[in-house]
């Protein structure tokens, strides 16, 4: 940010209000946290004030930020009095009933722009400079009307400036001369400020840099506690400090291990003695440096924070990524107030509690919950040495009863007001996000003194069956400089995570948490449900089929069966979560997620796997569906939902199959076993530290011999689970299944729910004949699936059947094999041309034509005429940017086509998007959009395209022209193609239009319709992704394909070349239609064909006596 200084005497000359009664009082150029418009959404905003004694009629005024085009908005009639503040929303959502809040059709840069308010007779009333503002705060008058400007950091939108304290500079951050980050040897830091004047405080404690600190901050905490039933609390108060600095002179930035502990020393539990996880050896440091500048007048800087660790081995010194959390300790640790200790709150509970034991019934203050709780701290985090965000966050204690645990999990927010809304990196390698609003740094959870991984490797191991789960990344946190052990960074399962990956916004998502209790909208649905569940049988088809509306049964089938195999006996009564979308009914044809049914996610389960106890064999599902319990872990209402699907011959069926299916993929011995190895080679190299830090795991053996423990139970658990499930169901054994392929390059088997292919997990890449075990008399479902190219001929072995899915029950060891046999291979359509929607459009522009970016034969057009005679108009003219056809950054991935566009993946097309904009028809003309193509070498035309109707259109008529001028839509289907507020994707098949097929000259035409197409509010149609495809023509040439060419270029657009080692070659050029266009003898490797005419082509070479034929385009 530029650091702006006012001067009185210029304001004084630039803003003269002895002609003005309006003048623009207060403006905002980006709101995120102040105040929102009618539509809840946070949008700029312009503040008018009467400076005048008699009411001001505004009609005809503009508003611009525009110089060249001062009525870029225009007032309607609206009068404002004497003294009044008047709130005009920059929002670009032009709405001028005078009744309703005021909208202009611009928004304002944050960089900086000019804003003008101009009288009806071309005078300017009132300007407003190009200033940078920082966020949430706004540039205005002191006092109202007044002609100097100054920074407000709270703003009063439609009130008076006069009470509000303002500042005339905004100063900007120190700056640091080196970067954070990991280094080798020592060097000097130098603090500096491109403002002379300014003061500069520092801290290298953590603590935020303030000048009323210099003298320092002491608090109290405790390192001894009341632990055991009896005792009473200790007035063994012990202090510490936190300072800041004035900067005189450079900083030296050194290994600072040699130095004492100290935040490490404190207890953060309610041990009476914490000595065997308070480090007794100088553990590693690495420095935290924070400055801000001060001056006079002017309002404090931000605070700038950077961390560094010298170290010989540098950037190697760690393996995963590191975490730098800098913040006041006192917020951590003060016996009173602090998040991260047991402090008063254990005190007083021990006081009210004398006689019993502490354990996880205590309170303390790391329980306090919510956002009174939440304390600002700086991140910085670190990966590969390299620092790659930076920002401050909110921090909360994280976690149920393992919060008593002496590493407690953190919950990091990202808020725009602590200046970034997210977490804008990568976090999760494996994820396709890049942006998170909220984190959880975890202690492992019940498996903090064991392998450290367990809950996020179970996660791992069910990630593809669709169940929604937590991320993971392991990394290494620093607090306020002192090595605080290894957390795992998690991704949050909220609101934020459930808009993320379905699109669902804050006020239509409903979670349930740890005992059903709402956590994001309302439990009214849920509570409908259960109540059904808990009087009505689902052995009752009915009753079954109307669950399935409101429940998506397959869901909760997975999510049953992995917290059941893997032994979660911290579950169901605890560690749920439900969610669904809110719908007023259920919706089947909505995107997944989002039919209003309730559907599970994987929670910690960190208890599963035997823990250390060397369980293997506890019957989980007689566990999940008992009765009677009236507590944790499985009260009687917590085993409901899973007791009344099993009433259901069809769910039990499908239950049994896919835990059959999982066990024996998903919970394949060694696939369990080789996940959990690479979960512990990632964080093995720093598994020392973190024990000797926290005493947790207890040390490097019981460490190993935790994995020995997953491994023993993923050996063993498979057989215990199928005698559980035998017991349950009266089963009476076990029999093996072989799958087998007559070629597995021709297809494959899928038995019930799971493909026999190397995409799923634990299925090895040379699957065939393939094994897995199921049960006596429990039916099975096989189905042949042929690959490209091939058709299914029939079943051999055990099963005689040409019928390509069959139900078999076995009733002992069965074996079947699939056989496949080329196919005719069906034509199939490709991309001929498309039309990418990026930035290379020109922005806020009216736009005549865009060329297609991807064409097979001569390039394709979409011309655009508007119904306003005389478009385009330059930006001085009423009618500037109406009826036209704009970029839009609106990108979808309906219908997008990466061959189409280099083959790059969504995710990285910068796709932006195209409006028409209102009016839509005007004096008999209306807006079109007409597409110039060639379909010459093509048939069977489909046209397609993305589009949404944001409140101009009710749906779009197409057309089309086989001759290049006379259009008509007789032979279409659907012609007319309804519009809704989504994107939608829109195909019209031509291949009914014979016409259309292998046609130089064939257009496709948009036109639209609706109850009022004349109405200007601003509003658009916004398009993406048009594209045409079609099947490609073949020509019937006798040929031997023995011969061995290479041609290139193709395309080509002069010379092709062809490689060969005959010694005679003849050719031939035919057209798609099969006319010879050109012939003759092969000389120097060559064939111009820069006098064709661009197209499809077909190219005969002839040697030997043989042929070989090869399709040529022409560009």
């Amino acid at each position: 940010m530029k650091k702006i200084t006012l001067i009185a005497f210029l304001f004084l000359t630039l803003f003269q209000l002895s002609a003005q009664n309006v003048v623009i009082n207060e403006i905002i150029t980006s709101n995120t946290t102040v105040i929102t418009d009618e539509d809840d959404s946070y949008e700029d905003w312009v503040e008018l004030y009467n400076t005048g004694s008699e009411a001001i009629n505004l009609e005809g005024y503009g508003l611009t930020d525009l110089s060249s085009n001062p009525y870029q908005w225009v007032f309607p009639a609206y009068w404002i009095e004497p003294g009044e503040h008047l709130l005009v929303w920059c929002s670009s959502k032009n709405r001028t009933d005078i009744n309703f809040p005021l909208h202009t059709n611009f928004k304002i840069s944050s960089g900086g722009e000019v804003i003008t308010l101009t009288k009806p007779n071309g005078e300017i009333e009132d300007s407003y400079p190009a200033v940078i503002v920082p966020q949430n705060f706004t540039y205005g008058r002191q006092t109202d009307g007044s002609p100097v400007f100054v920074f407000f950091p709270e703003p009063t939108p439609g009130a008076s400036n006069n009470t509000s304290i303002g500042y005339s500079d905004v100063l900007e951050p120190p700056t640091f001369s080196v970067n954070g980050g990991f280094y080798t040897e020592s060097f000097n830091l130098t603090i500096s400020h491109p403002d002379p004047s300014v003061t500069i405080i520092y801290t290298t404690d953590g603590s935020d840099p303030n000048l009323d600190n210099l003298g320092g901050t002491t608090y109290q905490y405790k390192n001894e506690y009341p632990f055991e039933a009896g005792q009473l609390p200790s007035e063994n108060f012990l202090t510490k400090s936190f300072q800041s600095m004035q900067y005189a002179a450079p900083l030296t930035i050194v290994d600072r291990t040699s130095e004492p502990n100290d935040i490490s020393t404190i207890s953060s539990t309610y041990d009476e003695d914490p000595s065997y996880y308070i480090p007794d050896f100088n553990i590693f440091k690495g420095t935290v440096v924070r400055a801000r500048a001060y001056k006079t007048g002017a309002l404090t800087s931000n605070i700038v924070t950077q961390s560094y660790f010298v170290s010989p081995e540098g950037t190697d010194r760690f393996s995963i990524p590191v975490i730098s959390i800098s913040l006041d300790e006192n917020k951590f640790f003060d016996y009173n107030d602090g998040i991260y200790v047991a402090g008063q709150d254990f005190d007083n509970w021990r006081l009210a509690n004398p006689d019993t034991p502490a354990l996880f019934n205590a309170e303390a203050n790391y329980d306090r919950s919510g956002e009174t709780t939440e304390q600002i701290g700086h991140f910085n985090y670190f990966v590969n040495g390299n620092q790659v965000l930076n920002q401050q966050v909110g921090i909360r204690i994280n976690g149920g009863g393992t919060r008593a645990f002496q590493h407690k999990s953190l919950r990091l927010y990202a808020r725009s007001e602590l200046g970034a809304s997210t977490f804008n990196y990568p976090i999760f390698p494996n994820e396709n996000y890049n942006s998170y609003k909220r984190l959880v740094l975890r202690n492992s959870g019940n498996d903090f003194f064991n392998t450290y991984y367990k809950d996020a490797f179970t996660h791992e191991l069910v990630e593809k069956t669709g169940l929604d789960n937590q991320a993971y990344q392991p990394s290494v946190i620093f607090l306020n400089g002192e090595y605080w052990g290894m957390l795992n960074i998690r991704e949050r399962l909220d609101r934020h995570y459930f808009e993320r990956k379905y699109g669902i916004v804050e006020e239509d998502i409903e979670i349930l948490g740890d005992a059903y209790e709402v956590d994001e909208g309302s439990d009214e649905h849920f509570l409908d449900m259960f109540s059904f569940l808990e009087n009505n049988s689902l052995a009752d088809n009915s009753n079954y089929d109307y669950i399935n509306t409101q429940m998506d049964v397959e869901n909760f089938r997975d999510y049953f069966i992995t917290n059941i195999f893997v032994q979660n006996t911290d579950w169901p009564g605890w560690n749920t979560l439900f969610w669904r979308k809110k719908t007023a009914d259920y919706e089947p044809d909505a995107p997944y997620g989002n039919d209003g049914r309730w559907r599970t996610a994987i929670k910690d389960t960190d208890a599963g796997f035997g823990l250390m106890l060397d369980i293997n064999d506890h019957n989980t599902l007689e566990f999940a569906t008992a009765t009677g319990g009236t507590e944790w872990p499985n009260p009687e209402w917590s085993t409901l939902i899973l007791r009344r699907l099993l009433e259901n011959e069809a769910f039990e069926l499908s239950f049994i199959n896919r835990f059959a299916d999982m066990m024996n993929t998903f919970f394949l011995p060694e696939r369990v076993i080789d996940l959990s190895n690479q979960f512990a080679a990632v964080i093995e190299p720093e598994i020392a530290q973190q024990y000797n830090r926290w005493a947790a795991p207890y040390s490097f053996a019981w460490w190993l011999e935790s994995q020995n423990v997953v491994e023993t139970f993923a050996l063993d658990r498979p057989t215990f689970q199928r005698e559980h499930i035998r017991a349950k169901f009266g089963i009476s054994n076990d029999i093996n299944a072989t799958l087998d392929v007559n070629d597995d390059t021709n297809g494959y088997v899928k038995i019930n729910t799971i493909n026999i292919t190397s995409e799923t997990p634990g299925v090895s890449v040379n699957p065939y004949p393939w094994t897995g075990i199921y049960f006596h008399n429990i039916p099975v479902t096989l189905t042949a699936i042929p690959l490209e190219g091939y058709t299914f001929s029939h079943w051999s072995g055990d099963v005689d059947s040409t019928e390509a899915q069959i139900t078999y029950t076995p009733t002992g060891d069965f074996s079947v094999t699939a056989n496949f046999i080329p196919s005719q291979e069906p034509a199939t359509q490709e991309p001929i041309y498309f039309w990418m929607m990026d930035s290379s459009l020109a922005n806020d522009t009216p736009l005549t034509s865009v060329n297609s970016t991807f064409e097979v034969g001569t390039e394709g057009v979409l011309n655009y005429e508007s119904c306003l005679v005389g478009y385009p108009f330059d930006n001085s003219h009423p009618n500037w940017r109406k009826a036209s056809m704009e970029r839009r950054n609106s990108p979808t991935d309906i219908n997008y086509i990466p061959e189409a566009n280099n083959d790059l993946p969504f995710a990285s097309a910068n796709m932006r998007g195209l409006q028409i904009k209102q009016p839509f028809q005007n004096e008999g003309l209306e807006n079109t959009l007409v597409f110039s193509f060639s379909t010459v070498g093509f048939k069977d035309i489909v046209f397609g395209f993305a589009s949404k109707n944001e409140n101009a259109a009710e749906g779009i008529v197409i057309d089309y022209s086989t001759d290049g001028s006379t259009f008509t839509n007789a032979g279409l289907a659907n012609p007319t193609l309804p519009l809704t507020a989504d994107y939608h994707l829109f195909e019209t098949d031509f291949s009914a239009i014979v016409a259309a097929n292998n046609n130089a000259d064939f257009k496709v035409r948009l036109r639209f319709y609706g109850d009022n197409l004349t109405v200007d509010n601003g509003d658009r149609v916004t398009f993406n992704n048009f594209s045409a495809k079609g099947v490609e023509m073949t020509l019937s040439i006798p040929e031997n394909t023995s011969l061995s060419f290479k041609v290139y270029p193709n395309p080509a657009s002069e010379i092709i070349n062809i490689n060969h080692s005959y010694n005679e070659v003849t050719y031939n050029f035919f057209s798609i239609d099969g006319k010879i266009i050109k012939s003759g003898n092969l000389e120097n490797q060559q064939i111009n064909i820069g006098d064709l005419q661009s197209g499809i082509y077909l190219l005969q070479l002839n040697s030997e006596g043989k042929s070989e034929t090869k399709k040529i385009v022409k560009r």
